[in-house]
């Protein structure tokens, strides 16, 4: 009896393991189609079937904002109406690539009885645009939202059907004459900017680009700028923009607060200067203007907070840019002695006072120590006296050498003070107080 259970049991188990793999399969392999029948697929409709490059004006005409109209002149776009402006070329021709990818989504009525039903009488946006292909003329009629908010109802000019389009497809398309405009608020080539001259109330600075591309800090006298400071500045130059126009042109400033400017940038290149000023604050914003400009404009606080610096704080505070890895050269002078190491074919020797082989790991243990002086503060009196700091005669003296490249610093003990400076440097710059300790236990170790 229980041998005839266990063989029942074990048929079920081999029939279920069967009916799976089969339906698995059957899944897997999806639904037959006999053969000869012909599978239909939803075919996409394009609006306005042709490349965006053949566009040769529009017009944009919202329910709430005043029309706008633009055509291409010379190979850009400029805005017509309301008024004659510049474009922002970049929004232009990702406005056009939308507009000529747009595709119907679902016919709703092919023909309406009421198009206020939908929007569409009068309708919330219309796009006028003229070609010089097929069609030459085209008009796109957007209306209300689709009672599931994912979509909205729109119309062709000509034809009386009524479609939807994706919600998305129209904040793409409703552009108004600020989306349009060309927004930045310095159309100086920011790769070209060679002189930053800032003035506010408690913060003045300038910075120069010397002949060998390097910014320089002009307080006088010119000392090395931070690098990746300065690029950050010029960088807020690049994607300066207007997050909104309050005045379309300079002939009543006096309300926006530039007869008192929270700050004044001038900016000098090959091209020309341009000056952009910032009034008083508005809301979250300041109000600003550049003299290259006619509106008047609203600019993100952080602007103020990025180039309202101390000057200090734009002072590079390495004292030395080499690498340790491509360092070929080093000689070091203390009150202790005089040392000179050289790379040759890979390997370290010390050449003074001595002549001897050295393992690489101790030479570049001292190379970056040397490396990493760096300024703490800059002394604000006296910083053209050297004496004052001791570097008249600096008791240290570390000179490196790579490629064709030499760095020479000097530092100094002045009471409880340590002091360096770069030779090419007129002024010195604090160091923290035990700076040249590891420097002096290497070599003493040596």
């Amino acid at each position: 009896m229980m041998r005839k259970y266990v063989n029942t049991l074990a048929a079920v188990i081999i029939l279920a393991v069967l009916w799976g793999a089969f339906t698995y399969y059957d899944r897997r392999k999806g639904p037959s189609v006999p053969v000869g029948t012909t599978v239909e697929t939803k075919t996409v409709e394009k609006l306005l079937s042709l490349d965006s490059k053949h566009i040769q004006s529009f017009n944009v005409n919202l329910k709430d904002a005043a029309p706008v109209s633009c055509r291409l002149e010379s190979g850009k776009w400029v805005i017509e109406e309301p008024q004659n402006l510049a474009a922002d070329q970049a929004t232009i021709s990702s406005f056009l690539n939308s507009l000529t990818s747009v595709s119907v989504d679902e016919v709703v009525d092919p023909h309406p009885v009421n198009l206020k039903d939908f929007g569409l009488d009068p309708p919330s946006e219309t796009l006028q645009v003229s070609t010089d292909a097929k069609p030459a003329q085209f008009a796109l009629l957007l209306g209300d939202e689709t009672p599931t908010g994912s979509d909205v109802y729109a119309q062709v000019g000509g034809n009386p059907r009524v479609f939807t389009l994706a919600s998305y497809e129209k904040t793409s398309l409703a552009k108004t004459l600020f989306d349009l405009r060309d927004k930045r608020a310095v159309t100086l080539d920011a790769d070209q900017i060679q002189k930053i001259e800032v003035h506010s109330k408690d913060k003045n600075y300038t910075l120069v680009k010397n002949p060998e591309g390097v910014w320089d800090l002009v307080l006088p006298p010119p000392v090395r700028a931070e690098s990746y400071s300065v690029t950050s500045l010029v960088s807020q130059l690049r994607g300066l923009s207007m997050t909104s126009v309050v005045a379309e042109n300079k002939k009543k400033p006096a309300p926006y607060g530039f007869g008192s400017p929270t700050m004044t940038v001038k900016l000098t290149a090959p091209a020309g200067s341009q000056e952009l000023v910032l009034g008083k604050k508005d809301g979250e914003k300041y109000d600003a203007m550049n003299s290259a400009l006619e509106p008047i404009f609203t600019l993100n606080s952080d602007f103020l907070t990025q180039f309202q610096k101390d000057p200090a704080d734009l002072r590079d505070k390495d004292l030395f840019s080499f690498s340790s890895f491509d360092a070929t050269h080093l000689d070091v002078e203390t009150p202790k002695g005089h040392w000179t190491f050289e790379k040759q074919k890979d390997k370290w020797k010390e050449t003074a006072p001595a002549k001897r082989d050295l393992t690489s790991d101790k030479v570049t243990s001292l190379l970056d120590q040397v490396h990493d002086l760096r300024a703490d503060s800059f002394p604000k009196e006296h910083a053209m006296d050297l004496a004052a700091f001791g570097l008249a005669k600096p008791a240290y003296r570390f000179e490196v050498q790579w490629s064709d490249k030499k760095e020479i610093v000097e530092a100094a003990k002045a009471g409880d003070h340590v002091y360096a400076r770069r030779s090419t440097d007129a002024v010195p710059s604090e160091v923290s107080k035990t700076a040249l300790d590891p420097i002096e236990k290497l070599l003493s170790g040596l």
